[in-house]
């Protein structure tokens, strides 16, 4: 049980001493300043729940909590009524109970409000919670600031999972990725596979941002750092940094992912071989084993001032030959059946990073090319990752949003929380006042009934 649980069930505790009390001078009638105090106590409690579920930002993440509130109403103007209608020793009670009860309720009103001021903003960005985002998410554009490398990157697109708009006061994993060459930097794939995979993995989705490592349409430049730009630096260093600045995402590198398509591919296993210390996770999906695989000589030529030894020391290779990773790393090499042409390299980078000592799954693709592994490929890596997030609490169990469909905005949920709690105390008070009625005209017949017979 949470906290929240415990309070609640602490203010009913708390509330059975002086509704014992109330129900015995309520038979004699002789509950009417508590009785008023009560009533009271439970039209400002409702009030209260229904203004907060109008105007905070998040009032469908109270829940279950909302109830808790409207006890706190019923069992502190409880405790005071006894209190007021007390005396001597028994008074002195009663009012330390009035307090240990309202202490208890502010704590459990404190809980339940938190996190509806939760607000769902990214990058500095409000994103709207409605039924379409809470369907499929949202997608942003960002800028970011090359402050370290000094790289003309083109925006970048965010994916925003709807999982983590349903509670924005959580975080979540994230993947950096990248795309083919010639490309753009657009969530399309990711979008397809992500969808493809059915709702709840959508919702339990980790951030998704998708970043340029090209420069433009064209361009096809080394990952490492070169007289074509500074791209290590800008993707292992100022894209982290940003997201590190204005994301929610999780600081534990476990829950870090970089990945990439073709030139991206290539450019996710040089990353990740790199540094494991900024990414445990590496997707690579038909990456060549080298930069600019088919032009050697002049991408050795070009970007690497003819040096053979400086061009080989940044293929993925190489570098998983020579690096020690005393931490754990995945990762995840895809490639399609028909690609004969970098099927291969994705397969000696896969064994280089097996003999490496990380967790490797290599996947051919049956049936499928180069440009047809993309999709499936992202489907079975994406599936791979959230499975093993979810299974380690890094994607949080959903929040509480009790009576809410799925879809359903934040305003509207909450009010519907508010309208099922209204609805609950007036059926307990009319059911308190059967039983109360019911009983008193039992005993009213009884009597009548006595009389009649000491009558005869």
């Amino acid at each position: 049980m949470g906290t929240l649980a415990w309070l609640t069930l602490a203010l009913g505790l708390l509330a059975a001493y002086p509704a014992v009390r109330f129900a015995a001078r309520g038979w004699r009638f002789r509950a009417g300043a508590t009785v008023r105090i009560v009533i009271l106590g439970q039209v400002v409690g409702l009030v209260f729940i229904l203004a907060w579920c109008l105007f905070a930002p998040r009032p469908d993440l109270g829940g279950i909590g909302w109830f808790a509130i409207a006890l706190a109403s019923l069992a502190i103007p409880l405790a005071l009524g006894d209190a007021l209608q007390s005396a001597g020793g028994l008074r002195v009670l009663s009012i330390a109970l009035t307090a240990v009860t309202a202490l208890a309720g502010v704590a459990a009103g404190a809980l339940t409000v938190a996190p509806t001021l939760a607000t769902a903003t990214v990058a500095g960005k409000a994103v709207p919670v409605t039924e379409q985002t809470l369907t499929n998410g949202a997608q942003l554009t960002v800028r970011i600031p090359p402050t370290a490398s000094g790289f003309s990157a083109r925006d970048a697109h965010l994916f925003v999972p709807p999982g983590w708009l349903r509670d924005p006061s959580s975080t979540r994993p994230v993947v950096e990725m990248m795309m083919g060459q010639p490309g753009n930097p657009t969530l399309g794939a990711t979008l397809d596979a992500l969808h493809g995979l059915g709702a709840e993995r959508l919702d339990d989705a980790p951030f998704v941002l998708v970043v340029d490592q090209l420069g433009n349409v064209k361009a096809n430049p080394p990952c490492s750092d070169t007289s074509a730009g500074k791209l290590d630096t800008y993707l292992s260093k100022d894209v982290p940094a940003w997201i590190r600045g204005n994301l929610p995402a999780s600081s534990d590198r476990a829950d870090w992912a970089i990945a990439g398509y073709s030139h991206g591919g290539e450019c996710a296993a040089f990353l990740g071989a790199k540094h494991p210390d900024v990414w445990a996770n590496v997707v690579s999906i038909s990456g060549p084993d080298k930069p600019g695989e088919h032009r050697p000589n002049y991408t050795r030529d070009t970007y690497y001032g003819g040096s053979l030894p400086a061009f080989e020391a940044t293929w993925p290779k190489n570098i998983l030959a020579s690096t020690t990773y005393p931490e754990k790393m995945t990762g995840i090499f895809i490639a399609g059946a028909l690609d004969t042409h970098f099927r291969p390299q994705v397969e000696a980078t896969a064994t280089a990073a097996e003999n490496a000592g990380w967790k490797v799954t290599y996947w051919a693709v049956p049936d499928a090319t180069h440009t047809q592994t993309l999709e499936p490929g992202l489907k079975t890596a994406y599936n791979q990752l959230i499975g093993g997030w979810v299974t380690s609490g890094a994607v949080p169990a959903q929040a509480d949003r009790f009576l809410c469909s799925p879809d359903q905005d934040a305003r509207a949920c909450g009010l519907t929380q508010a309208a099922a709690v209204a609805g609950t105390v007036a059926m307990a008070d009319l059911s308190v006042l059967a039983v109360f009625l019911g009983a008193q005209l039992l005993l009213f017949f009884r009597r009548g009934r006595r009389l009649r017979v000491d009558a005869v």
